[in-house]
């Protein structure tokens, strides 16, 4: 299997490795100049993958991707600019070989499926979070791209507690703005006037109380994905999963509130594959000609 240089691209670090198959190898980590523009992004980028040879490049970025022109067509104030960057184009122009472009979630999605939790398996779901809520759906085999390449983007479902709440997308009620890192954060802080973060949150009642909404919305959220796509298994990553038992109970009651008694055995895992966006960045090089084929 040939070996593909692959770069995750996020709001706080760039990393890079030499990937083949599901083996990523001499990963490099430096901090994102998340706020230069996206041309120190690129450069950054560029000279990171540099330290490793020359092979194609795989790139799983932050933001709404078009994964055929490998262009950012949406993204947050996370990077600033970064919406409408040529990623593709600016580093084959900076390191001379092809560069193919994915969605960061839909690259961990990927990675996970093929190497992963998801191997052996028809179809996967993965629901991840974090900062935000993102996701990935592989159905038949297939990364479901969507006709705007936005398909897996769970976190901006609507879900019964965040009514009237502003998400980051700029809507109101979506799941995200109460069950990811930054909601559980915002819901505290509204409800108490005092700003917490991670496990501080859990110390109090105020705090049990968010991350029990939290984690209802959460376990609803993945019970009517399961109820729409009838995975053969969801997998989970993401930093609010280590959240705590509040969370936890308020999750499981949630799903099984809203997941159909048909599918309600339908597994639910933890994700087991390190740097699976590197690696289902990797991946993307050649299975993208699948669908380009199509």
């Amino acid at each position: 299997m040939a070996t593909v240089i692959s770069l995750d691209i996020g709001g706080t670090k760039i990393a890079a490795a030499r990937v083949t198959g599901g083996t990523a190898e001499r990963i490099l980590t430096i901090p994102t100049p998340a706020h230069d523009g996206p041309e120190a992004i690129l450069d950054a980028a560029a000279g990171l993958a540099s330290q490793l040879g020359t092979a194609p490049v795989g790139v799983s970025s932050a933001g709404l991707i078009d994964p055929f022109r490998g262009v950012v067509q949406f993204a947050t104030s996370q990077l600033t600019g970064w919406k409408g960057t040529d990623v593709a184009g600016g580093l084959t122009a900076r390191l001379g070989v092809p560069v193919s472009v994915l969605n960061d979630v839909q690259s961990h999605a990927l990675g996970e499926y093929l190497y992963g939790a998801g191997k052996g398996h028809p179809s996967m779901l993965l629901v991840a979070p974090g900062t935000g809520i993102g996701g990935g759906v592989i159905l038949e085999g297939k990364l479901l791209l969507g006709k705007h390449f936005a398909a897996g983007h769970v976190g901006h479902v609507d879900v019964h507690g965040a009514e009237g709440v502003e998400c980051t997308c700029g809507r109101t009620g979506h799941v995200e703005a109460i069950a990811s890192g930054y909601g559980i954060e915002h819901e505290y802080e509204k409800a108490t006037g005092v700003h917490k973060m991670g496990a501080e949150i859990s110390t109090d009642p105020a705090g049990r109380d968010v991350l029990a909404t939290a984690g209802h919305a959460f376990g609803r959220l993945i019970g009517g994905l399961v109820n729409v796509f009838d995975p053969g298994l969801v997998v989970t990553a993401g930093s609010v999963l280590k959240a705590g038992p509040v969370w936890e109970d308020a999750f499981h009651r949630g799903f099984e509130e809203c997941c159909m008694e048909l599918l309600s055995d339908t597994p639910i895992v933890h994700g087991t594959l390190e740097n699976a966006a590197l690696i289902g960045a990797a991946a993307w090089v050649e299975e993208r000609k699948q669908y380009e084929a199509r």
